[in-house]
């Protein structure tokens, strides 16, 4: 069966990777299309590109997030079935940050959860202005906070007071009110079309140092958050997300990766997953 996640080099050297998950209607990162991931982004790291555009072929939909059922299947906290499929998206994710080119994310649908995570690991996001646009980490509405780097990435780029906001509403924002996105372009051209324009602009990849490094001491100071006790998952993402913002940003995810494996499994989020589903049937 050929890959869901196919890369193709235009004419002017850029790729374009573009995610079509065989047999559903979105895509959804299983253990299998992280490691379709992994291995084009090993192509595509093995060619000299001018540069990188994620895509997705599923009308309205970029990433849908993750693949559930791994964490509604877990039989407790530390399960290695959910450590596997968490090291490799974050594993997939650094490789994505650290090639020699540029890369963009061209989101024209739903980007939530990992699907949003993968976005952020990309120098840059543009949008189009597809009405089912929307960008969000809906994890603590299900127990859980990101775990694939969304409670690190997500303050380099927004902000820590945003991304606090972000990470405890669990919303699917528009890209304006996310302000994840750097350009957004309207319907009258292909949006891939934007995105390799954009992705061979000198300047681009210079941008990555920001993520990788910890968040300036003077942000760190002025963000005054208020911690509840409860939910659980509430306070971890935003323990996380501070402690994280103090270090470089690989060291803040090993961080974020323990506290998500302390919630997955456990039986307060197996039950928001478990009426998750429940509320899909109906």
């Amino acid at each position: 069966m050929n890959s869901s996640a196919n890369l193709h080099v235009r004419p002017d050297g850029v790729g374009v990777l573009t995610l079509d998950q065989h047999g559903s209607k979105v895509n959804v990162l299983t253990l299998e299309l992280w490691s379709e991931l992994d291995a084009a982004l090993d192509d595509a790291a093995a060619q000299p590109l001018a540069g990188l555009v994620i895509a997705s072929a599923k009308p309205g939909v970029f990433i849908a997030g993750a693949d559930l059922k791994v964490f509604a299947d877990a039989t407790g906290p530390n399960d290695p079935a959910v450590r596997s499929i968490i090291e490799l998206g974050v594993a997939m994710l650094q490789k994505l940050e650290s090639l020699p080119f540029p890369t963009c994310a061209a989101i024209d649908g739903a980007a939530l959860g990992g699907g949003l995570e993968l976005a952020l690991a990309c120098d840059i996001r543009v949008t189009g202005d597809h009405p089912k646009i929307r960008l969000g980490l809906p994890e603590v509405k299900l127990g859980l906070i990101p775990g694939w780097g969304g409670t690190q990435r997500l303050p380099r780029i927004v902000g820590l007071e945003r991304a606090a906001e972000m990470l405890g509403s669990g919303e699917s924002l528009t890209a304006a009110e996310s302000v994840v996105a750097d350009l957004a372009f309207p319907a009258d051209g292909p949006l891939v079309e934007a995105a390799c324009d954009w992705v061979r602009k000198v300047g681009v990849i210079e941008l990555r140092h920001i993520k990788l490094e910890a968040i300036r001491l003077a942000a760190r100071n002025a963000f005054v958050p208020l911690i509840e006790p409860e939910p659980v998952a509430l306070r971890e993402a935003l323990v996380a997300m501070i402690r994280g913002a103090g270090l470089p940003l690989y060291e803040g995810i090993r961080l974020e990766t323990e506290a998500f494996m302390n919630l997955a499994g456990s039986p307060e989020s197996k039950r928001l997953i478990a009426e998750f589903f429940a509320s899909r049937r109906k």
